[in-house]
């Protein structure tokens, strides 16, 4: 991975996303978490916006379900794939991508 770029890189989550809250919340009713992370989704926003003149990507990222302690056991990734994942993401990141939440897997998730 290259520094060719200024970027600011969010850690949000899947539970953030209003839009798929109906299908993810009987899984994770973690009512702070996901406004915590819904606020993030706005400081990326707002940082995209302000920052776009000054050529600064600014997005964020969801790792996906992973083995740690919150994530549990049943978590299907590892914390290797995860971090592997996004560093892949991350290498291929333009200015298409500012303002965006995107998977560890560089798919788009709605707000």
């Amino acid at each position: 991975m290259s520094c060719r770029r200024s970027a600011i890189i969010n850690i949000s989550t899947l539970l953030s996303s209003m839009e798929k809250c109906s299908e993810t919340f009987q899984a994770a009713q973690m009512y702070p978490y996901r406004t915590s992370k819904a606020a993030l989704n706005m400081l990326t926003c707002c940082q995209a916006e302000d920052l776009k003149d000054h050529k600064i990507l600014v997005t964020a990222i969801h790792p996906g379900w992973v083995r740690t302690d919150m994530g549990g056991d049943q978590a299907p990734l590892t914390t290797q794939d995860s971090v592997a994942g996004m560093l892949d993401v991350m290498s291929t990141l333009t200015g298409r991508h500012t303002g965006l939440l995107l998977d560890w897997e560089g798919n788009v998730i709605p707000w």
